[in-house]
């Protein structure tokens, strides 16, 4: 995992909002189109919590950024902004797309497994309606993350999901394998062990992001399909020349570990794969 791109504020979030608003029809069938009204008339408050949302996120502390009671009385008629997914709500979902690296958005940045066709609001709608089209508040991820997130992002003590465009993920090894060999089968278990020099209230937030969204138990679920995927890739190398297994796979997890970070799961599977002696031996052993 890594952390995430922030989108750029040339053209400002408040910005993008007032003209996500003022896309909107002024009628609906021939009639005034009072849901633009009312936004145009809360523009001053929404556009005061743009304001508060991003120093929070500046000055970490997003956890205790309260809701708008007052706003949230609104919900329906802010939540049209996004629902709408009008062309200038798009642009903002293409703006967060095209500010990550080439190919890091072919894995959800929750889970680092599947391809992400939705959009997470990190600060749920439900709670925080004149967020629904800021930027900042809105994550690329896969609809089985989102599900299962939902509105859960916070519990008494601490945020329970990274935030990825502000959280600073630890360039320490936390994600282990342990790769079980025997009767020519090869197989991986993945677990979660803090490093000492990971803070508590990081520590905190990761640890329950993993455990949450299950991660260890997918890891776990999908390790056996991975390492076959991989032998027979090592197995075509060799039968087309190739003589080392081990350099082989560390070229194909390089590209993967600039772009995902050490702690991701196939980065961590492959580098164990590339120093097992045993996989080296199974690979030749079938060429």
């Amino acid at each position: 995992m890594k952390t995430m791109v922030a989108p750029s504020a040339v053209v400002t979030y408040s910005q993008r909002h007032k003209n996500v608003v003022s896309s909107k029809a002024n009628t609906v069938k021939g009639n005034p189109n009072t849901t633009k009204t009312n936004l145009l008339l809360l523009e001053p408050q929404i556009l005061a919590r743009y304001s508060l949302f991003e120093q929070a996120i500046v000055q970490n502390t997003l956890f205790s950024f309260p809701e708008d009671p007052a706003l949230a009385a609104h919900k329906d008629d802010l939540l049209s902004c996004y629902k709408g997914r009008t062309k200038k709500v798009k642009e903002i979902f293409k703006l967060i797309e095209d500010t990550q690296p080439t190919r890091f958005l072919k894995r959800c940045p929750y889970c680092g497994v599947t391809l992400p066709k939705t959009y997470d609001h990190y600060l749920p709608e439900a709670h925080f309606p004149e967020l629904s089209v800021h930027a900042l508040n809105l994550v690329p991820c896969c609809g089985s993350c989102n599900s299962t997130k939902n509105n859960f992002w916070k519990n008494n003590t601490h945020r329970t999901f990274l935030y990825f465009y502000k959280d600073i993920i630890p360039n320490v090894q936390y994600i282990n394998v342990n790769i079980v060999t025997g009767a020519g089968s090869i197989g991986a278990q993945f677990s979660i062990q803090r490093p000492i020099n990971i803070q508590n209230a990081l520590w905190e937030v990761l640890l329950s992001h993993y455990e949450k969204l299950g991660l260890i138990f997918t890891y776990n679920e999908l390790a056996s399909d991975e390492i076959t995927e991989l032998f027979n890739s090592c197995v075509a190398h060799i039968r087309c020349g190739g003589a080392n297994v081990r350099l082989f796979v560390e070229n194909l997890l390089a590209t993967e570990e600039t772009l995902y970070g050490i702690n991701h799961w196939r980065v961590v599977l492959m580098k164990s794969l590339a120093i097992n002696a045993y996989f080296s031996r199974i690979v030749n052993a079938n060429v």
